[in-house]
């Protein structure tokens, strides 16, 4: 079901917002149907864009006309953008900032649950749909790889967690309040050599730890593989992971033929109940047939 700039309560406390543009549109069609299948009623989604075709648009539409989805699609002037630290060899591109402006994008919500879309949904988040962050600006999970000296760098006293900005669930009615919007687009714009990882530092940067921490399962990172876990709670994460974030960029990308995510088989899971069905990865050696191809895109687990 396709809506153009309505605002409507969902079933849920929370809706979700997602970012998209031409270049992820099958990831992002790949992260709702793990929504879809995931989500017990109706869920509205909103989906903030500029650079999206109407084919792609409508594309989305058919793909979710009968599902739990309700797809509204709200376009984004960049014009409000301030100089964005990107550069040449960054997997990103404009639209990873939109998330900044969603106070004032979804003015009718008091909170959104917004989620990238690098993401697969492999469990239940009604916990998170039916959460109130009233008392918090935010609610995220921890980036655990971060130094100490890089949270310092940003003002992160010690003792404080720099968060993944991949899941959020914002408390919208706070930022209008505090004008956070525009403290975060200021620091990009002053401080772009220490927006390393874009808007994250620039969030992580202003919120300074201030946040709700999710479970670990909400957001498990690439990075969370990386070593044994001691926490508990970081270990059953691990194990029972609700949501995947494929951090990182090029091969760290489950779409990538090189790529050794222990979780890598859930993005496929969830594609094959898409129309992009039949990919299959650009890096895929040249040595392999036709057959080889097809047998990825109908056999690979």
């Amino acid at each position: 079901m396709v809506q153009y700039n309505t605002f409507e309560y969902p079933m849920f406390l929370n809706a979700i917002a997602i970012t998209i543009d031409n270049n992820y549109i099958q990831h992002a069609c790949v992260m709702l149907r793990s929504l879809d299948v995931n989500v017990q009623s109706q869920v509205d989604v909103y989906c903030i864009f500029d650079d999206l075709s109407q084919q792609n648009i409508h594309r989305m539409g058919r793909e979710f006309n009968s599902s739990r989805v309700n797809l509204h699609f709200i376009p984004f002037d960049k014009s409000v953008l301030p100089a964005l630290p990107i550069k040449a060899n960054d997997h990103v591109t404009s639209a990873t900032f939109f998330r900044i402006w969603l106070p004032h994008l979804l003015p009718n919500l008091d909170q959104v649950l917004f989620m990238d879309t690098d993401i697969v949904i492999n469990g239940d988040i009604s916990e998170m749909l039916n959460l109130d962050v009233s008392n918090y600006p935010l609610a995220a999970v921890p980036d655990l790889g971060m130094s100490a000296e890089k949270k310092r760098g940003l003002g992160i006293a010690d003792g404080h967690m720099y968060m993944n900005c991949g899941v959020l669930l914002l408390n919208l009615k706070y930022f209008r309040a505090n004008n956070l919007t525009t403290q975060i687009a200021n620091f990009i714009t002053t401080n772009p050599a220490l927006c390393e990882f874009w808007d994250q530092d620039a969030i992580n940067a202003t919120i300074k730890g201030n946040f709700y921490q999710l479970d670990y399962k909400y957001n498990v990172q690439s990075g969370f593989y990386e070593k044994p876990a001691q926490d508990v709670a970081l270990r059953n994460a691990i194990q029972n992971p609700v949501v995947v974030h494929y951090t990182g960029g090029g091969s760290c990308k489950p779409w990538y033929y090189q790529n050794k995510h222990p979780e890598r088989h859930l993005y496929y899971k969830y594609l094959k109940l898409t129309s992009f069905r039949f990919y299959y990865p650009p890096d895929l050696p040249r040595s392999w047939r036709l057959f080889r191809k097809l047998r990825f895109m109908l056999f690979y687990k």
